[in-house]
């Protein structure tokens, strides 16, 4: 499967509010939802306040800091998902994150030597 980034949409599908298997035919509703932060295993999703699932969790300042989850989702909800709990990609998006202010740039391509993007404003603004 294509290593997806923050950003990307992605559909799963739910039974009673808890994420089943994309091939299992037993389902009620497939929601597109935005992930906020990579592992190793799979992937956070932001889940807004209004959509009641199972097994969300609530961000707070120590999650953003260990998953590297941008603070304006402080004190919302999360879903944690596997590769195989996708079933569908929405969007994938190109472009690059700033590391130091957490803005997207489309069409931008890293420009650090650890694989990251820092902006124009980033780089030459010092009190930025």
């Amino acid at each position: 499967m294509t290593r997806l980034k923050p950003g990307d949409l992605v559909d799963v599908r739910f039974k009673l509010g808890k994420a089943v298997s994309p091939y299992s035919g037993d389902y009620d509703e497939t929601r597109t939802l935005e992930i906020v932060a990579v592992d190793t295993h799979g992937y956070h999703l932001y889940v807004p306040q209004y959509v009641a699932l199972k097994d969300t969790i609530e961000v707070d300042e120590r999650d953003c800091r260990t998953l590297n989850i941008n603070k304006r989702y402080s004190g919302e909800n999360i879903l944690y998902v596997s590769d195989a709990m996708i079933c569908k990609i929405n969007t994938i998006l190109d472009g690059c994150f700033c590391a130091r202010c957490k803005e997207f740039f489309q069409y931008a391509i890293p420009n650090q030597e650890d694989g990251t993007m820092i902006c124009w404003q980033c780089r030459f603004n010092r009190f930025r």
